[in-house]
Formats: structure tokens, C-alpha cells, sequence
């Protein structure tokens, strides 16, 4: 697996979806004017326009995901099988946006883990309040504490 040649693929794959997502709004007040107009044939023509940028669109999302799956090195599930989480789907949007501003996908992953490491900080009962050496000899200072900052 090349994660170089990857990231590319997913960078020109994000920018056309992005590019996707311009037309189709576009396409969106061109259909409200035009029924607003009384145009149907306008809006059925915007309508066609519509629904061929959205599967453009989807066939640029799915791609975008076999991509995420080679860049983790696994092969991805068949759709009847794929299951993706709320933590899934934040771990694919991070990689992308990395890999788009010009970072890397393990960026990402780094950039994932911070939130999760912090919570389960949080959920260590009072770990930082307890004093125990941890310095460089866990020296202790007159009045019995432990001086962590070494």
C-alpha cells in the first residue's frame, strides 16, 4: 500500500465532491426559482441536473471510503455488512480533512486519539490529585509532600 498515492487520490476525490456540493446548492435555488416561476419544464430539466450530480456525488463519498479502508489496510465489508459508528465516521471526516489540508491520514489519527485520551483522564478518579513519586527520585519536601515537578 502506498499511503502517498492514497492521500492523492483522496485529495482530488475531496475536491471534486466539494465542487459536487457547489452544483448541487446551485442546482437547489435554480429548482425553487424556477417552480416559484410556475416553470415546470425548467425545473424538471434542474431536477435531472439534480439527481446526476447526486449520484456523482455518492459514487465520490464510497470512493472515499475505499480509500479510508486501503489507508487502514483492510479490505472494506460488503454494504449489507458495513457498520460505521459515530467514532467511524468522525475518524474517516478527521483523516480527510488532514489528508486535504495537506497532512497525512496517521496525522488524523493522532489528532482522533487527543479527545479520547483526555475523557478517559477524566474517568481515572483523581489519579493527578494522588501524590506519588514520579519525579526523577520522588523527593519529598518538609511538610511530607511528594515534589512531582522533580
Amino acid at each position: 500500500m502506498d499511503t502517498a498515492q492514497i492521500e492523492a487520490r483522496i485529495r482530488a476525490i475531496a475536491k471534486e465532491t466539494d465542487g459536487l456540493i457547489v452544483k448541487l446548492d446551485t442546482l437547489t435555488g435554480r429548482i425553487d426559482t424556477a417552480r416559484a416561476n410556475d416553470n415546470g419544464k425548467l425545473a424538471e430539466y434542474y431536477e435531472r441536473q439534480f439527481a446526476e450530480a447526486s449520484v456523482e456525488f455518492m459514487n465520490g463519498v464510497e470512493t472515499i471510503l475505499d480509500e479510508w479502508y486501503a489507508l487502514k489496510g483492510t479490505e472494506r465489508p460488503p454494504a449489507d455488512q458495513e457498520i460505521l459508528p459515530p467514532e467511524a465516521l468522525d475518524e474517516i471526516h478527521n483523516a480527510v480533512v488532514a489528508i486535504v489540508q495537506g497532512g497525512s491520514a496517521l496525522s488524523a489519527q493522532a489528532s482522533a486519539l487527543a479527545p479520547r485520551i483526555e475523557s478517559e483522564k477524566r474517568a481515572v478518579p483523581a489519579a493527578r490529585d494522588m501524590k506519588k513519586p514520579s519525579g526523577q527520585n520522588g523527593k519529598k519536601d518538609p511538610g511530607g509532600k511528594v515534589d512531582v515537578r522533580g
